[in-house]
């Protein structure tokens, strides 16, 4: 059987991408390892010895250049990275050709072989592993139920396929889909690549395989359900919450939302999850993960800046500029490159007033970051309750679910399409 495996990053990830690389051969010498770079190395970065499993996916996928342009530009990095899974492995399948074939995300590290994964494969063709697997009258989880249901059924960071036509027929289908809709959205119930995959129990009831494997995917949304025993110098997972003596070889660790900075000396700073305070049981695998970084590149790559995070002329492209760009062109309104700082795109953001090229970090204003939040929500709903006394109760619960789609940035394209009103001119 030919095995291979592979993740996606941007260039800044390479190092940390390695790292997993070097655990999977720890214990899978004959697995084929690629990482696919979302992004393009240029002559300012200065990497002269770039590994040769390294892809740079501009240049090998078969997505056209205008494509390509667009969703580099409509996409973060995190749903760009993911928007062309699909496409590496048809690169995988149709280059490499494989019998079998897993994507892991670069912040994974392996503690074990992976022939049990592609062994059941022998029987399936689509593997997948759900967030949880243990059921709660009163949960108890770390990462809210509705983050679960927002974000889908099963965890991307992981997908093992068979090279037969069921997985083929399932990759052009996902692939269409990601071209458009691989976006982070809970208004349009969006989640990347990841939400897509609610499907697959439905579309492919034969030939899928959900893994309640404990060992598979442990991360931390599974942490309180999966704890870590320790026999001789083997790591395995039982079940927390039922206390069972049933006992699986830990496999991988998806190190999902970490700062891998701190990880380097020690500290544990979770992103994803407010409040997380970790379980004692996993303090020896976060120990191992930090030494594998500390003998990485990791450090080297990880300064190097993202290509597609900024116009031609500099100035940082934040998610409004994304989200009005992603209107205008399903809008027909624009084909011109989004990057360029003489193109239609930006100088119609410029004549607006709407681009800031001061580059503040509007991306990053949240409720929590807001200086005085309670005096200006106090504020604000003292206006609101003025105007329900002018215009009373139906009215006003009218405007406010209106209002609630002025939230999708998308929605105030009318600030740089200049035809958007002549749509509405009143004839007389």
């Amino acid at each position: 059987m030919k095995k291979a495996a592979f993740t996606i990053c941007a260039k800044n990830y390479i190092g940390l991408a390695l790292v997993l690389e070097k655990s999977i051969k720890e214990f899978n010498d004959d697995i084929e390892f690629f990482i696919f770079v979302a992004d393009e190395i240029t002559a300012e970065d200065n990497i002269i010895d770039l590994p040769e499993n390294v892809i740079i996916a501009k240049d090998a996928l078969n997505i056209e250049l205008t494509t390509w342009t667009q969703m580099s530009f409509k996409y973060d990095l995190t749903e760009f990275c993911t928007s062309i899974k699909p496409s590496c492995f048809k690169y995988m399948f149709e280059r490499i050709n494989p019998d079998r074939c897993i994507y892991f995300d670069p912040d994974i590290l392996v503690f074990n072989s992976l022939d049990a994964i592609y062994d059941q494969l022998d029987e399936k063709s689509i593997m997948v592993t759900p967030h949880i697997t243990t059921i709660e009258k009163e949960y108890t989880g770390n990462l809210n139920e509705r983050n679960l249901l927002y974000s889908g059924m099963f965890n991307l960071g992981f997908l093992a396929l068979k090279n037969d036509e069921y997985s083929k027929k399932m990759l052009d289908w996902w692939e269409v889909r990601l071209e458009d809709r691989c976006f982070q959205n809970m208004m349009e119930n969006y989640f990347t690549d990841q939400k897509w995959m609610d499907f697959l129990p439905s579309f492919f009831p034969s030939q899928l395989l959900i893994s309640s494997n404990l060992g598979l995917n442990v991360a931390p949304w599974n942490f309180f359900e999966r704890e870590i025993v320790k026999n001789d110098t083997v790591f395995y997972v039982t079940n927390r919450i039922e206390n069972s003596n049933k006992k699986y070889p830990l496999m991988f660790v998806h190190f999902s939302g970490y700062n891998y900075k701190a990880l380097i000396s020690g500290e544990l700073i979770q992103g994803n999850i407010k409040n997380f305070e970790g379980y004692g049981d996993f303090t020896e695998i976060f120990d191992i993960y930090s030494m594998f970084i500390r003998k990485s590149d990791f450090l080297k790559y990880v300064k190097l800046g993202y290509s597609y995070n900024c116009f031609s002329e500099g100035t940082m492209i934040s998610k409004i500029y994304r989200g009005l760009f992603r209107r205008l062109l399903e809008d027909g309104k624009i084909n011109s490159n989004p990057f360029d700082e003489k193109g239609d795109f930006y100088l119609s953001l410029k004549s607006s007033k709407v681009l800031n090229t001061h580059n503040q970090k509007i991306d990053k204003i949240t409720m929590s970051t807001v200086a005085n939040i309670e005096s200006k929500t106090i504020m604000i709903n003292k206006i609101l309750n003025l105007i329900f006394k002018i215009i009373g109760a139906n009215k006003f619960f009218m405007i406010v679910r209106l209002m609630r789609s002025y939230s999708k940035i998308e929605n105030h394209v009318y600030l740089v399409d200049k035809d958007y009103f002549k749509k509405f001119k009143i004839r007389s």
